[in-house]
Parts: C-alpha cells; structure tokens; sequence
C-alpha cells in the first residue's frame, strides 16, 4: 500500500468510524430535514399549490441546509481537537485529504438525501421509481460538486472567530450553479425524462471544484 492511498483510507475511515460511534451529524441533520419537510408540506397544503411541484425544491432545500451543517460540525471537531496540525504534517500533499475529506461528506450527506427520497415522494406525491436511476445520478453528483465546494470553504473559515456565521454566508453564493443544476436536472429526472444537459452541466462543476480543492487544499490547511 503507498503512502497515499494509506493516509486516504485511514482519514476516510477515522471520519466514517467517529459518525458511526457518535450519530451525531447524522441523526441531527436527518431530523431537521425531516422537520423541513413537514414544515413545507404544511406550506403547501395551506396554499393549495401542486405537491409534485414542490418536491424537487424540498429535497435540495433539505440536502442545502443538512449539507451546511453537518460538513460544520465535523470540522469544528477538527478545530476543537487540533487536528488540522496532524493533517499538515501528514506525508502526502494536501489534495488526497481533501477527497478523503470529500468522500466522507458524500457518503453521509448522500445516505441522508437517499433516505429522503421515499419519504418526500409520500409527502408531495412523487413518481420516484419511473425514472431512479437518473434521479440518484443527478442527486449525487449535485451532492458530490457540494460538498467539494464546502469541503474547501469550512477550511477557509475555520480558524476566524465568527466561522459558524462565515461558513454559510462564503459557501451559499458559491454554490448557486450547484443548486440550479441539482434542481433542474431532479426535476426533468421526476418527469420522466433523461437530464442529460444537467447532467453534463453537474458533472462539469464536479471537474472544476475537485480539481481546484485538489490543488488548493493543502495551501488553505497551512493558511
């Protein structure tokens, strides 16, 4: 085993085992998407709007929100236990922790959003199945460009003193094309159709932000 893939699995497996042991992120941020649901079901009931018009915007309302706080918390567990000394001194460059980084936000944040399928297509009356394999294609890959964009954010404003104000005011704007092309390709996806120009869109994001991550990450931990 080389250096690399031996620190990539060992940060990736120190992030999953400390969810797994604690539920922490998981069960909060899973919880409050549950309670978002409700509360725009509750909305649209009394508006009398579409259900199936509602439930795209619900899912990445709910990945949006779950996504910005739980990729938070577990970096504050970083800053809290000094650990980004240890990822400085680590033997590679600073890109391979920043996809193990990445790999472990997409696999919690992604099992929550699939969790969350069924249960919004029983809210808003969602046909999930016509047309699952493009809808999970287009959530992950929505997911997967952000988290790679919060992945290199939390870092930028780890070390202030105002980080859990910063994080979400640097990283939203950022993630806007994210969550247009999320939304939009979700959307056709549950119509029944194949987002292929969304899907390119999403996949081209991906290209860009994991390749600036990569290259930057290392840069931003000494920073």
């Amino acid at each position: 085993m080389t250096p690399v893939s031996a620190v990539f699995k060992a940060m990736l497996a120190k992030d999953v085992r400390r969810e797994l042991r604690s539920k922490e992120i998981f069960i909060s941020g899973f919880l409050f998407s549950i309670i978002l649901l409700c509360a725009i079901y509750i909305a649209v009931t009394a508006g009398n709007l579409k259900f199936e018009k509602m439930g795209t915007g619900a899912i990445w309302l709910c990945i949006l929100f779950t996504g910005t706080v739980s990729m938070n918390r577990i970096h504050q567990s970083e800053t809290a236990n000094g650990c980004y000394r240890g990822l400085i001194l680590a033997p590679v460059e600073g890109g391979w922790l920043y996809l193990s980084k990445v790999c472990a936000n997409l696999l919690l944040l992604g099992f929550s959003a699939t969790l969350l399928v069924p249960l919004t297509a029983l809210f808003f009356q969602l046909d999930v199945w016509a047309n699952l394999p493009y809808l999970l294609a287009s959530l992950y890959l929505g997911i997967l460009a952000f988290v790679a964009v919060g992945t290199m954010v939390v870092v930028i404003t780890a070390n202030t003193r105002m980080k859990d104000v910063l994080f979400p005011l640097v990283q939203l704007p950022l993630v806007v094309p994210v969550l247009i092309g999320g939304v939009n390709s979700t959307a056709v996806a549950l119509e029944g159709k194949a987002p292929w120009d969304w899907l390119q869109m999403l996949l081209a994001m991906n290209v860009v932000f994991l390749s600036l991550g990569f290259l930057l990450y290392e840069f931003l931990l000494e920073e």
